[in-house]
């Protein structure tokens, strides 16, 4: 059984071209302190700042979900974060967390598009995201 998944610079990819593809120019950035997440910010800000395309970067939101275990304090920072596209990088066993957060302050419902991006988000299992 081979099942092969594309890297994170491949979804950042497609998705900024979805992005542009809709005139959706500016977004923030979420992420947990997931391994990887540092260059996740790295490739995005190079994506964009390489483009001609007039991105506006609105911010880099890192959640702590260990030492913020009811969500008290970032779902505030959720809230607070000034753009209704928002990039999520996180595990696949941290996003219902994070979307149930989300949800609960207000920016998961009509007027908001998250995108779930990450290394193997995808497959089976009884992980389900919200």
């Amino acid at each position: 059984f081979l099942q092969l998944g594309s890297s994170t610079e491949q979804q950042l990819q497609v998705i900024f071209e979805l992005l542009e593809e809709y005139d959706w120019t500016t977004f923030a950035l979420v992420t947990t302190l997931r391994p990887g997440h540092e260059a996740f910010v790295t490739y995005v800000e190079a994506l964009t700042d390489g483009s001609f395309i007039g991105w506006e970067h609105r911010g880099v939101l890192t959640l702590n979900l260990t030492q913020d275990p009811r969500g008290t304090r970032w779902r505030r920072q959720l809230r607070d974060l000034e753009a209704q596209i928002r990039l999520l990088y996180c595990s696949r066993e941290e996003a219902p967390a994070v979307f149930r957060g989300a949800r609960e302050a207000g920016v998961a419902g009509p007027g908001y598009v998250w995108f779930l991006v990450g290394a193997q988000l995808g497959g089976g299992g009884d992980t389900q995201v919200p």
